[in-house]
């Protein structure tokens, strides 16, 4: 019996020390998962979308931003600015508020209505009801998105 616990007993530290060792590497990593640069533009009634947002939602981890360009044209950020978004598939939504708007002055009786106006269907702003779905591969082409009525 004595053997059996020494046993144990040695095997403690060992197990205290593969502990530490996952810690110290997760750590490291910061806990992060892979990400690969996305870039894109987004329609809207077949014209560039002037401002607003864009998020990728992927299945796991955390998601990724984007502001919109005068062009349409947006950039994702994750982790640091334009590192891209999680490799796997997302649920996209867009936003285009007033208050997005380049330069926008909020009235003082407007400060309580929340995001304001949307100039883009509402349904674009949710990830559940935009129908918009991409997968973020190692390496991608620029990606179009088309908003419609």
């Amino acid at each position: 019996m004595s053997t059996r616990c020494g046993n144990l007993r040695s095997a403690k530290p060992l197990a205290s020390l593969l502990a530490v060792a996952m810690v110290l590497g997760a750590g490291c990593r910061g806990g992060r998962l892979p990400v690969a640069p996305v870039q894109g533009k987004v329609l809207y009634r077949g014209n560039p979308l002037e401002f607003g947002g864009v998020m990728f939602q992927p299945d796991v981890g955390p998601p990724a931003k984007g502001k919109i360009n005068p062009d349409g044209t947006f950039r994702l950020t994750t982790y640091r600015e334009g590192d891209g978004a999680v490799i796997g598939v997302h649920r996209v939504r867009v936003t285009c508020f007033d208050i997005q708007r380049p330069g926008y002055q909020q009235a003082q009786s407007e400060q309580e209505a929340g995001a304001g106006r949307s100039l883009i269907p509402r349904k674009y702003t949710n990830f559940a009801t935009s129908g918009l779905k991409v997968e973020v591969g190692p390496t991608n082409d620029p990606f179009v998105l088309e908003l419609t009525d």
